[in-house]
């Protein structure tokens, strides 16, 4: 297993660099635009890493204090508050950050490379990344923490409010004609503020990303400017973060975990009461007719067993919070995707943004299924005897989940590409097969997911976020992008005949390329999908296997 990750993981750094070095390179030799924008670039990432990271770092703390059986336990041992609290605050750490050595290490090697710098480049960057993550997992930690213990029910309003404010600013935004850029009086600076000036907020002096930018693109440059003071700023508020924890934070850390106990106990008193006012009808059978013809069509275990994972589900604040985000996000990105291919007069680039669009989307959609489908079966835990002995075989719980997960995430996903694809103003015929394409791509990375999540269960864990950073989850989120990468591969093949027209790819016309690489995706997704299923039947039928985890 190691093995296995370590051989990935190589593969990306050496594949990433050589990636982000071509793309760098092209953006440096822009005329009068490229350093600008490159440095830009550098801004915007390192916000963007920032912002998730802060995320990332609350929903994990969130599950492994407030949410955890485990901290219970931990809370009635003789071991003080700031101890435990700093030990969950490191574990917190770890898990949430590693991704972004992961990430960056080839981009900075790659910007060291074109800029032709010296050792002191690669050793002040990458100490100076290494250090900068404590930042947003102190903010989270603070964040966390003092929502728990002083959320009430005014806090409801004011996010409402800001909901309500912002789906008007998007419907604004969606009737508002877009305006295609225009240099004024030919000049360039002109041009340039006008292609950046939605990215002000990312070298904002006062965010922690914008010092962290400084400081590495400082190094690149033969004199180093403000770098290492940046580098210095970075350190010591590093520092202030792990002490004003450790000194001051743990001390709401236990009123707020009994704030949190008392609010779940209210929670489950009201949801006793409820039942309790029903009398005995969820005793007796149903018989409303739309009761019926459900259980008719899909089976009484079926429905069941989905309103027991979507209750699980909305009873988990770190899950669905994840999920809305993402989609919010996709959702912006969707709304501003109708500012692209309108100036340009041949139909290339309205046939590459769409396509990369579809692989936008994808590479979105296997984040949420390895996050979220992947420890499905796990976290069944201790439990999952129990639906061993139920009168429903594990086959049919395995495919209750696939179809319940591939609907849910098909339904917003295909809606996501749907709107993107008419904001394109793609043909008819183009947006039903993108549309369907999407659908048949989510039911491949669903069955990934839960055959990797039923082959590597981790039945002892209680924190989904944890589970997902294992071997399994590791490997689920690889082979994810492999299937992503053939199939945009595949579906590039029409494009490339289109507008290439030369040697192999003169042999088909458009039409027949089109047909042929429809056929090959979906034929290698039914592979994809059947394979993957097979083997999530054979372990989870073997439920001895269990008695050893």
């Amino acid at each position: 297993m190691s093995l296995t990750i370590c051989f990935f993981l190589l593969g990306y750094l050496v594949g990433g660099f050589f990636i982000f070095k071509e793309a760098l390179l092209y953006i440096e030799n822009l005329p009068a635009l490229g350093p600008i924008l490159s440095e830009r670039l550098f801004y915007l990432l390192f916000f963007f890493i920032f912002m998730m990271l802060i995320f990332s770092n609350s929903i994990i703390l969130y599950s492994s204090i407030y949410r955890s059986k485990e901290a219970q336990w931990l809370a009635s041992l003789p071991i003080q508050t700031n101890k435990l609290f700093t030990w969950k605050f490191l574990e917190t750490f770890i898990f949430s950050s590693w991704g972004f050595y992961i990430v960056s290490a080839p981009l900075i090697l790659a910007f060291g490379k074109i800029k032709n710098t010296g050792p002191e480049f690669y050793f002040g960057s990458f100490l100076t990344a290494a250090i900068f993550v404590i930042i947003p997992a102190s903010l989270a930690a603070w964040l966390v923490v003092l929502t728990v213990r002083f959320f009430n029910k005014y806090w409801i309003l004011v996010i409402l409010s800001l909901l309500i404010s912002g789906s008007i600013l998007i419907g604004v935004a969606l009737a508002t004609p877009t305006k295609e850029i225009t240099t004024i009086n030919g000049s360039v600076v002109s041009t340039v503020n006008q292609i950046l000036r939605h990215t002000e907020l990312s070298i904002h002096p006062l965010i922690p990303s914008t010092w962290l930018s400084n400081a590495v693109i400082g190094w690149s440059k033969p004199f180093a400017g403000n770098s290492l003071n940046y580098s210095l700023l970075i350190i010591s508020n590093s520092l202030l973060g792990i002490m004003t924890i450790y000194s001051i934070l743990w001390k709401v850390v236990l009123p707020s975990y009994f704030v949190s106990l008392k609010r779940r106990a209210l929670a489950s008193n009201k949801r006793k009461k409820r039942k309790e006012q029903k009398g005995m009808q969820q005793i007796h059978p149903n018989h409303k007719i739309t009761t019926i013809i459900n259980e008719q069509i899909f089976g009484r275990h079926t429905i069941a067993l989905t309103i027991k994972d979507f209750k699980t589900l909305i009873r988990d604040p770190s899950q669905w919070i994840q999920i809305s985000l993402v989609y919010g996000l996709l959702f912006l990105y969707v709304i501003n995707i109708r500012n692209m291919g309108y100036q340009y007069q041949s139909e290339f680039w309205p046939s590459v943004i769409s396509l990369m669009n579809l692989g936008v989307c994808s590479l979105s959609l296997s984040t949420l299924t390895t996050r979220f489908v992947f420890p499905q079966f796990s976290l069944e835990g201790r439990r999952l005897w129990l639906l061993s002995m139920s009168p429903v075989s594990m086959k049919k719980i395995i495919i209750q989940k696939l179809i319940s997960s591939s609907l849910i995430t098909g339904a917003l996903t295909s809606a996501l590409i749907f709107i993107s694809s008419s904001l394109l103003k793609m043909p008819t015929l183009k947006i039903i097969s993108d549309t369907a394409i999407i659908f048949m791509v989510t039911c491949a990375l669903n069955s990934i997911a839960l055959s990797l999540g039923t082959l590597f269960p981790n039945l002892r864990e209680e924190n989904s976020a944890k589970i997902v950073s294992g071997f399994g989850g590791t490997l689920c989120l690889i082979l994810s992008f492999c299937y992503i990468i053939t199939i945009m591969s595949l579906l590039s093949y029409p494009v490339a005949v289109k507008f290439i027209d030369s040697g192999i790819l003169s042999i088909q016309t458009f039409k027949e390329a089109a047909v042929t690489s429809t056929v090959i995706t979906s034929i290698f997704t039914i592979i994809i999908c059947t394979i993957a299923m097979n083997l999530a039947f054979k372990k989870a039928n073997n439920i001895k296997h269990l008695r050893n985890t």
